[in-house]
């Protein structure tokens, strides 16, 4: 009886291996260092000249592209803008009554400071834990968070090298439907060199669908087989990936709790590697509380608006009572602050009557990361819809600050929340 393991080869990671993608990286946030990246007004992406000449720079540009093509039709660019900015390599900035650019921020000197493989795995935890997976899908399918536990099940436990169609496959008979909501996510995978995919033309065809992606065979590599072994057993996509938890309601959440937080994201996958090429990684950011003076423009038309001064400490249920005080509200409704300006995102603080939060009374101002020019829609009453646009202003980081919510300007009388009209 032979008692040997059998010893499997180190891995390696340069900058073109497994796949391009840090070279193809590398080349991305260079040209948003030498370019003013100007964000579009409507969903802040990246303008469609730039997504365009980045494109051309690609190790494996996207075909049939052109300077009108949007940005979430580059599932590589879509990729890595989001990367940029969940890993807080860039920032978006604005100067008053500009629009939003894209800017570096001093932790993209330390990513530069990685070895590869230290690169390579700040990226997978920032694509794993940090990253919106419903942001990232790029079209209108769901996220395939839920369905990932499987997949990797599935997996890890395939030969490497052997393609697997999706058709045929007779194993988990369903094995097509549970991917057919990946989208995007087939490539992203693909980028990280877990698989090779094809893309099933005949399907998207009979569907009339172009730029979508839907697989007619994944064909695991060695490389993700492993590392599929690893994500499956010791980062565990539910518990780490922090947007998700978000939506369930949690505020403050640690990666991959109940563990412990100084539990560092590469650390399982350390003995994969030649020894001494995987041993850090960019500090994780907490909550970064910003103390001062918060003012916010809170406006119901151009013309009807209440300005307000607040301080760090207050809650977004002191701005609540604050706009409703100021603009002789009732509040007697249920109502939400969605951060991003977007009705019904998942980005949002409910009223502590919500059965679903984060609710506004778990958070201070100080401590949502607000920045200048920052647009957030305040939804009151879900009937009637009252929509404030609640703009950051200005955050007077000097000076006292006060003890309660003060409007210090105002422009046009207040509606009547229940208006009156007379029976004919």
């Amino acid at each position: 009886m032979n008692n040997e393991k059998t010893i499997l080869p180190i891995l390696t990671i340069s900058e073109t291996e497994p796949t391009p993608l840090l070279q193809d990286f590398a080349t991305f946030i260079h040209y948003l260092i030498g370019h003013h990246i100007v964000l579009t007004r409507t969903n802040e992406f990246i303008s469609g000249k730039e997504l365009y000449e980045l494109n051309q720079m690609m190790t494996y540009p996207l075909p049939d592209s052109t300077s009108r093509t949007e940005q979430p039709s580059y599932p590589l660019l879509h990729l890595f803008y989001y990367l940029v900015l969940a890993g807080k390599l860039f920032q978006k900035t604005s100067k008053k009554g500009r629009r939003l650019v894209l800017e570096p921020t001093g932790r993209l000197q330390i990513y530069e400071e990685l070895k590869p493989a230290e690169k390579y795995f700040f990226l997978l935890e920032t694509f794993w834990v940090d990253a919106d997976w419903e942001k990232l899908q790029g079209t209108h399918a769901h996220s395939p968070i839920d369905t990932v536990p499987a997949v990797l099940e599935y997996m890890s436990k395939q030969q490497a090298g052997r393609k697997i169609r999706l058709k045929d496959e007779r194993k988990i008979p369903n094995l097509i439907w549970i991917f057919w909501d990946w989208g995007y996510f087939l490539l992203y995978f693909s980028f990280f060199g877990f698989w090779d995919v094809t893309r099933d033309e005949d399907t998207l065809k009979q569907y009339g669908v172009k730029r979508y992606f839907q697989a007619e065979s994944i064909t695991p590599s060695a490389f993700g087989v492993r590392m599929f072994l690893i994500l499956k057993e010791a980062r565990k996509l539910p518990y780490w990936n922090l947007p998700s938890r978000r939506k369930s309601g949690e505020w403050k959440n640690i990666p991959g709790s109940p563990l412990p937080d100084e539990n560092p994201f590469f650390l399982p996958f350390i003995p994969l590697f030649p020894e001494g090429e995987l041993q850090k990684s960019l500090p994780r950011e907490g909550i970064k509380f910003v103390d001062g003076t918060y003012i916010f423009k809170v406006s119901l038309a151009k013309d009807l608006w209440r300005r307000i001064e607040i301080s760090a400490n207050h809650t977004l249920l002191d701005l609540h009572g604050a706009i409703q005080e100021t603009y002789d509200f009732d509040d007697d409704h249920l109502y939400s602050f969605f951060m991003d300006g977007k009705r019904w995102s998942h980005e949002r603080f409910t009223s502590p009557f919500d059965d679903e939060g984060p609710h506004v009374d778990e958070v201070r101002i100080g401590e949502l990361g607000l920045f200048a020019e920052q647009n957030i829609l305040y939804l009151f009453d879900y009937g009637d819809e009252w929509k404030f646009r609640v703009e950051l202003e200005d955050i007077r980081l000097k000076g006292p600050k006060p003890r309660k919510p003060k409007v210090i300007g105002k422009k046009g009388e207040s509606p009547e929340q229940y208006p009156r009209y007379d029976e004919e």
